[in-house]
């Protein structure tokens, strides 16, 4: 059996005095994807940002390939999208994800030729500034901003809040075929509203502690 690409063991977080997360493990391996499904409050976010090094757990621990999910090798093989996109709102898209490229050592980086830039329906936003789009827009834009470096793990945050129809669907592909492609995935959901496929696996956080769905 291949070795986990992420690995979160007994990991606790608190708060003040009250614990978001208790205990929490989560094993994926290449081609395996995680739908995480919660309250809003319930810690889905809190743990996304934990496995990003973008807050620290309190107990516990999480590698990636082996590795502390906090080194520099880990932090380019993530790919992160929150539900605050992570963009320059003064810079165009094209600049942004420019930049972005350069950031990650992706060389020779075209916006005009990066296929995941056109099944996101972005390239006539492409010279557009980022504060000038709708939320949907910047959504697409944030999305395209963390696949470019075409990451070995993705970390998604309610993937499809504020697309419509058409970009759901071109997004929900690209996470088969990240994963597919021997990519993982971790997503998250206040509801059911994730792609519930065999290259999925369903978990609800409940009281802090996660929990596989069954059937």
């Amino acid at each position: 059996m291949a070795e986990p690409l992420l690995c979160v063991k007994g990991v606790w977080k608190s708060f003040g005095r009250g614990w978001v997360l208790r205990d929490v493990n989560l094993v994926l391996r290449q081609g395996e994807a995680a739908a995480i499904m919660g309250p809003n409050g319930s810690g889905k976010t809190t743990l996304l940002r934990i496995i990003a090094c973008l807050i620290r757990q309190t107990r516990g621990e999480v590698t990636i390939s082996g590795l502390n999910n906090c080194s520099q090798q880990c932090r380019r093989i993530i790919g992160l999208v929150m539900d605050h996109p992570l963009l320059y709102r003064d810079l165009t898209v094209r600049e942004n994800l420019r930049f972005y490229a350069s950031l990650y050592g992706v060389k020779n980086y075209d916006p005009e030729a990066d296929p995941v830039v056109e099944a996101l329906g972005l390239r006539r936003y492409l010279d557009y500034r980022v504060n000038e789009l709708s939320y949907g827009w910047r959504r697409r834009s944030d999305i395209a901003r963390a696949l470019l470096h075409r990451p070995r793990l993705l970390l998604i945050d309610e993937p499809f809040n504020g697309l419509d129809p058409e970009a759901r669907q071109a997004v929900e592909e690209m996470l088969e075929e990240h994963v597919k492609n021997g990519g993982a995935a971790v997503m998250t959901s206040p509801s059911n509203g994730l792609p519930l496929a065999d290259w999925v696996k369903a978990y609800r956080i409940v009281e802090g502690r996660l929990l596989p769905l069954k059937g």
